[in-house]
This record gives structure tokens, C-alpha cells and sequence, in this order.
């Protein structure tokens, strides 16, 4: 496996947190709190509860809380989390490896830093750069300095209508700090009702929660190929990104950078229809989702084949590991929880399981992708 290490500071690391929330959810965001394990952890209250629904006001306020502490690193998390048991052990292990970056400890099932995770997961990998058109911010930590900063910046130069998260890639691009996913998740996302209009977003959550720090934890980053299979949640379309030239005028077609890669359409349809025979999925999710989200697993398989071979191989025989079965569940209910019933999908984990990991070992076997594409 291909991976990036950042050298660690000598210097220990000390964190503070606030959990950002409406007045309202104040109840919901104390819960948080007492379970961060972090001494340093307060509420970041929304100064304008009435105004117009939006995460920036008390964004501004949770990260900016990070000048009234000296510590080397400043948490703000959601009041919406669940956290795993050690989460501050995880935290600091994580901070201490990167210590200048800002570094998310959850990532939507259906994004395209998803996607890098589950990769992450599957060749042991730690951590993966954000490729997201924003930054996660469910729970995200950055150096104290930067998180002072990033709360002035948020009150004097964020655009009025714009998502946290979007403001926060803004600033990270800006200042040249590289944003990290931590792998798996130790952060869950809870479905409470969105108080800033996400409700239509679907369920959102983590792509791969592990509720214990798991054993042997590495926190080196994935470097990944230029390649990116996504299925897009809201559209349903499946496509390939270049991770190079990452405009949408480049994005490929999935079912036509299959076919480029050897994969026939015919052959496809036919393994999907094998794989889906006598079970629930067929039922559940129509066929042009279904397919869709069958082509998006087998470019999956097609690109880690060829970037690590001999990975996919190896997954039937980590079905154990709690990281790897996670992993493997997401992918279908995160990529269509806004186009099928994805609670009903989830009824059925290990169908879903058995369904993902066969398109990734067909999409291994019959078209790994072309070394010159990676």
C-alpha cells in the first residue's frame, strides 16, 4: 500500500471543544459534551436563535472559542454526534501524527471522501485527504491558532446563505492547510430533524463507524489513484471523477469508462442479475438504481485492483473485521438514501454486503482499470 506519514511533534498535545448548537438542542449538545472525554469542552450556542436557519452563527462561535484556551489544538463537534468509547484517546493520537492539518473524524456513506475511506479500510490505511466539494464538519479539529482564525473568518468574510462547510473549504484552501478523514470514523451522525433545511439530504451517516478504537490503529494516509468512481445521491448518475482535473465537464460517464476498461454492458447486466436472483434487493431498489449502484461498486473493484492488487482478493476473508463489513454496508444506502427507502435497504446488511463486495471482486477479475488512468 501506498501511503504518506506526517513526522509527529515532539510537543504534547492538548484539546479543547465546543459542541455548536441551536439554543433549542442545547439538552442534545450537553450529552455531547460529557462525552468527549476532554476536560476543555463547552457549548457554542447560536447568538441569533431566531434569524434565519443556518449552521455559520454558531460555527463562528465554536471554532472561535478556541482563543480562550492554550491549548495546541481546538475540537468543535455537532450536537448531533455519537461518539465512540476512547474518542479522546483517538482525537489526540490523530492531532499528534497531523499536527497542522485540520482533521475530520466523520464522513458522510454517500460522499466521494467516502469513497477514499472505505478504500482506506480495505488496504489499512488511516486517514484520507477530503475530496468533498466541502469540509465535514460534523467533528473537526484544527490547530488552535487556525481555529481562532477560522472563526473571524467565518464572522467577517463567510457568504450569508452559504453551508459551514462549504465556508470551511474555502478557508483551508485559503490558508493552505491540508484537510484529513480519520479511518474508520469514531464519530457518529445522529438523525436528529435539521434545523438548517437538510432533511431532503437523506440519512447521513458515517461510512464506517467503529464504536471502539480498533486494534493496531495506523494513521498514515491513503494516497489515492486519480480515478474516483461516484455515484452522485441527489442525481442518482453514476460517473467517473479525475481526481486531477476535477470539473464536471471531465466527468466520464461510469457505464462508458467500464466499457473503455472491458467491462460490457451485457456482462454486467448479467453478473448483476446472477448476484440479485431469489433476494429482497431487486425489490427494494429499481433497476436503473440498482444498476447504478452495481456499475459504481464494480469501478470500485476495477481501481483497487490495480492500484493494490491482490486487496479485493482478500476481503471474503475479512468479513470479521467490524471495519471491513462496515465499509462494505455503506456503499448502497449511502449512494441512493435519497432515491429508495435506504431504512428497508439497511434491513437487509448482508445481502447488501454480499452484493457490494461481489461487484468489487467482479469489477477485480474482468477490468481492472488501465495503469496509465491511475
Amino acid at each position: 500500500m501506498e501511503s504518506m506519514h506526517t513526522p509527529q511533534r515532539s510537543q504534547s498535545i492538548r484539546v479543547s471543544a465546543s459542541v455548536m448548537c441551536h439554543p433549542a438542542r442545547a439538552d442534545a449538545a450537553g450529552r455531547v459534551a460529557e462525552s468527549t472525554g476532554l476536560p476543555l469542552t463547552g457549548l457554542a450556542l447560536d447568538p441569533e436563535p431566531d434569524g434565519p436557519p443556518t449552521a455559520l452563527r454558531s460555527a463562528r462561535v465554536a471554532f472561535g472559542a478556541a482563543a480562550r484556551h492554550e491549548t495546541t489544538h481546538h475540537l468543535v463537534l455537532q450536537d448531533d454526534a455519537r461518539l465512540a468509547e476512547g474518542f479522546a484517546g483517538t482525537v489526540e493520537r490523530y492531532l499528534a501524527a497531523h499536527p497542522e492539518a485540520a482533521v475530520s473524524f466523520f464522513v458522510e456513506w454517500g460522499s466521494r471522501t467516502a469513497t477514499l475511506a472505505r478504500w482506506a479500510v480495505f488496504t489499512g490505511a488511516g486517514a484520507v485527504p477530503v475530496v468533498n466539494p466541502y469540509v465535514p464538519t460534523v467533528a473537526l479539529a484544527l490547530p488552535s491558532e487556525l481555529s481562532a482564525a477560522l472563526g473571524r473568518f467565518l464572522a467577517e468574510e463567510a457568504v450569508e446563505g452559504e453551508p459551514d462547510d462549504r465556508e470551511v473549504l474555502r478557508f483551508v484552501r485559503r490558508t493552505g492547510t491540508p484537510a484529513l478523514v480519520a479511518v474508520p470514523n469514531p464519530v457518529e451522525h445522529e438523525e436528529l430533524p435539521s434545523l438548517v433545511g437538510n432533511s431532503g439530504h437523506g440519512a447521513r451517516r458515517s461510512v464506517c463507524f467503529a464504536p471502539e478504537p480498533p486494534p493496531g490503529t495506523d494513521t498514515s494516509v491513503l494516497e489515492p489513484p486519480r480515478p474516483l468512481p461516484h455515484l452522485n445521491w441527489t442525481t442518482g448518475a453514476a460517473s467517473l471523477i479525475d481526481l486531477d482535473r476535477d470539473v464536471p465537464e471531465a466527468h466520464l460517464p461510469l457505464a462508458e469508462a467500464l466499457a473503455t476498461w472491458g467491462a460490457e454492458e451485457a456482462g454486467l447486466a448479467a453478473a448483476l442479475t446472477a448476484r440479485t436472483e431469489g433476494g429482497s434487493l431487486g425489490d427494494l431498489v429499481p433497476r436503473p438504481h440498482l444498476a447504478s449502484v452495481w456499475h459504481t461498486a464494480v469501478a470500485n473493484g476495477a481501481v483497487l485492483e490495480s492500484r493494490w492488487p491482490g486487496v479485493v482478493g482478500g476481503l471474503r476473508d475479512r468479513l470479521g473485521e467490524t471495519a471491513v463489513e462496515g465499509a462494505l454496508a455503506t456503499l448502497v444506502p449511502g449512494a441512493l438514501r435519497t432515491l429508495v427507502d435506504a431504512a428497508a435497504v439497511e434491513e437487509h446488511r448482508s445481502e447488501v454486503v454480499g452484493l457490494t463486495l461481489a461487484a468489487l471482486e467482479y469489477g477485480a477479475e474482468h477490468c481492472p482499470a488501465p495503469k496509465e488512468a491511475l
